[in-house]
């Protein structure tokens, strides 16, 4: 979550300006160790990708140019061996819902930053758009057609202005999959995010948005990211080798954290530790509570419990801890803020998603036939290691025979 530079003021302020204060409370990140081992590993292979286009080689001078030709209709050269001999460009992330991957992503994205323009010299063209990132939406109609037409209107509000017209890339419009590979490496894309991928997604169309983006990666270099739930990722599996070519790179996988375990600290007190009490303390920190405010010693423990050790779910929540212990100064004082209250204020909060909460519950003792229908609502909440049941790979193989 980015700083609040008035953070210390608000501490002292009246409610109405803590209230506005904590309304940025819900973009709260704290990446993992393991989440910024992966964002250094798809850096590291964009800029091995942007040292390979060489202008001053023939061979990817001309591929560059008769790009141009292909978004007239002309086919698409192959790709130049500067850029061919690299591999593993297809990054996959994954998880269940609520673990943070589009947070991940968004910050990707403020790293590398906004399409620019530069000025180049002979051999390399005088002007060239330069795009550090193209990050898409898996589109809601599940098909490519609907990822090309996505792919035009974030890319037209990047780099287009009031004087551009109307039917600019239109070509993508029509599901010309051609033209959109000359056009990301027209612009220089240096990687391409898929984001937002869930069940509901898969469908007949799902291996046809695979093999053009596989076909993407192959024909112009470009790195791609696919971004899904548990249950979407684990679908792709149904589609054999093309699953296998695309994701040929490194991956994360964003699984809830292991519960907090209470060590003894030199004999004293046991004290929680572990990724999730420190994700815990710094949520309680991020508030804007009295410096003598100390927070619960079970609280992180009895915030797995509410949350199901679902991040968005904990910061949902813990901003509705937040406002109670500003609104109720009485809650601030020691042992006033018990497990009780803190679970009430948590279900208060989180009521909407009691569904996927009971699914989550149903699955820690494994499938059952009463539980299967809950289990299809909610199965972008579900865990990877939900799906190694052989119980749920029969009612995922009805599933999909369905909508194929």
């Amino acid at each position: 979550m980015r700083k609040r530079a008035c953070s210390g003021d608000l501490r002292t302020a009246d409610f109405d300006s803590q209230i506005q204060g904590l309304s940025e409370f819900g973009e709260a990140y704290l990446p993992l160790g393991e989440t910024v081992t992966f964002a250094a590993q798809v850096l590291a292979k964009i800029r091995q990708v942007y040292r390979a286009k060489n202008f001053g080689s023939e061979e990817f001078r001309l591929y560059f140019h008769a790009m141009s030709k292909v978004m007239s209709g002309g086919r698409l050269p192959p790709v130049p061996s500067c850029v061919a001999t690299i591999s593993e460009t297809g990054f996959w992330l994954t998880g269940p819902s609520g673990m943070g991957r589009t947070a991940t992503l968004k910050r990707l994205a403020e790293i590398l930053g906004k399409p620019f323009m530069v000025e180049g010299n002979h051999p390399a063209p005088r002007r060239m758009w330069i795009t550090p990132i193209l990050f898409l939406t898996y589109p809601t109609c599940g098909t490519r057609a609907g990822l090309l037409r996505d792919m035009r209107m974030r890319v037209l509000a990047d780099i287009g202005t009031h004087a551009t017209d109307s039917n600019a890339l239109s070509d993508l419009e029509r599901d010309d999959e051609e033209a959109a590979i000359a056009l990301c490496t027209l612009l220089n894309v240096g990687l391409v995010v898929v984001d937002g991928a869930g069940w509901n997604c898969v469908n007949g169309h799902t291996q046809r948005i695979f093999s053009f983006l596989l076909k993407l990666r192959q024909f112009s270099g470009v790195p791609v990211l696919v971004s899904g739930t548990s249950a979407f990722m684990h679908s792709a599996s149904y589609m054999g080798n093309i699953a296998t070519n695309l994701f040929n790179g490194p991956g994360l996988h964003i699984g809830p954290p292991k519960p907090p375990v209470k060590k003894d600290d030199d004999g004293s007190v046991p004290k929680s530790q572990g990724v999730w009490t420190q994700m815990v303390s710094w949520l309680w920190k991020e508030g804007f509570l009295p410096k003598n405010c100390e927070m619960p010693a079970g609280l992180p423990e009895w915030l797995y419990e509410a949350s199901m050790g679902r991040f968005r779910w904990l910061v949902q929540g813990f901003k509705a801890l937040h406002i109670a212990l500003l609104s109720n100064a009485e809650l601030q004082k020691p042992g006033v803020l018990t497990e009780s209250l803190v679970k009430h204020i948590f279900n208060a909060t989180l009521q909407l998603h009691n569904g996927a909460r009971i699914a989550i519950s149903l699955m820690e003792g494994g499938p059952t036939g009463k539980g299967k229908l809950q289990f299809l609502k909610n199965l972008d909440h579900c865990s990877t290691a939900d799906f190694s049941y052989a119980q749920v790979e029969d009612w995922l193989d009805e599933a999909i025979l369905k909508r194929v």
